[in-house]
């Protein structure tokens, strides 16, 4: 059987399913479904063949954190288009410590400086350490570290730190936030498909569950496009 998990209390097995939508338009143009265990950007290959099939090209990209990492958030940004996504959320073990949002990051020159002041430098995808000399007698070092005396404070950076800088950056702003929820188009087209379909998977194995969700999606493009027109 195959587990998934949402939360770590809300656990569901069998298929996930993923679509791609054109926000303008309501219509789905992708679909692939993977097993529950396996990670959201691992879908994205189909979705990219289904994409590419139609001659689609996406000049902004609107995806939930589990697609992130994937190849086609990436091939966006090298063609310059946007990506909205809700950041990483910055969680410290200790909250009355210092939290990685208190350190200024400059992807240019890839620093980064505590709140005291010290600046070092950092590649991304690794843990950056503070000079210990510099952070043993500094003022502030009981709100930063409670790391053993003769170490400094770590930082850890993220491989996509630059794409994550900008996402808290867009989600600080009101516009911002309000951009991020158009996403929400897509959780409504996955809604009227689950509502069709039920809860429960109709076949055994990944590709005759394709072919139905690629069904649904059909069905649905056709309720989407009689609506438009009979609003028109």
């Amino acid at each position: 059987m195959r587990h998934g998990r949402k939360t770590k209390s809300k656990r569901f097995n069998g298929y996930k399913q993923h679509i791609a939508t054109d926000l303008d338009t309501s219509l789905i143009l992708a679909c692939a479904v993977t097993a529950a265990n396996r990670p959201e950007e691992e879908a994205t290959p189909q979705l990219k063949a289904d994409l590419d099939l139609q001659g689609a090209s996406i000049a902004q990209l609107y995806v939930d954190r589990g697609y992130i990492n994937s190849s086609l958030v990436d091939d966006v940004q090298n063609a310059n288009g946007k990506v909205v996504c809700k950041p990483w959320l910055v969680r410290g073990k200790r909250p009355e410590l210092f939290k990685k949002t208190d350190f200024k990051l400059d992807m240019r020159s890839h620093t980064i400086t505590c709140p005291a002041g010290q600046v070092e430098h950092f590649e991304p995808g690794h843990v950056v350490e503070f000079d210990p000399e510099a952070c043993g007698p500094c003022k502030l070092r009981s709100k930063c570290t409670h790391s053993a005396s003769g170490k400094g404070r770590t930082v850890s950076i993220a491989a996509d730190e630059r794409l994550q800088k900008k996402l808290r950056i867009l989600q600080a702003t009101p516009s911002g936030r309000a951009e991020q929820r158009q996403r929400v188009g897509v959780e409504h087209r996955l809604a009227h498909i689950a509502a069709r379909q039920g809860r429960r998977a109709r076949y055994l194995g990944v590709r005759k569950n394709v072919f139905d969700l690629r069904r649904a999606a059909v069905i649905q493009n056709l309720e989407t496009i009689h609506r438009t027109k009979s609003a028109a």
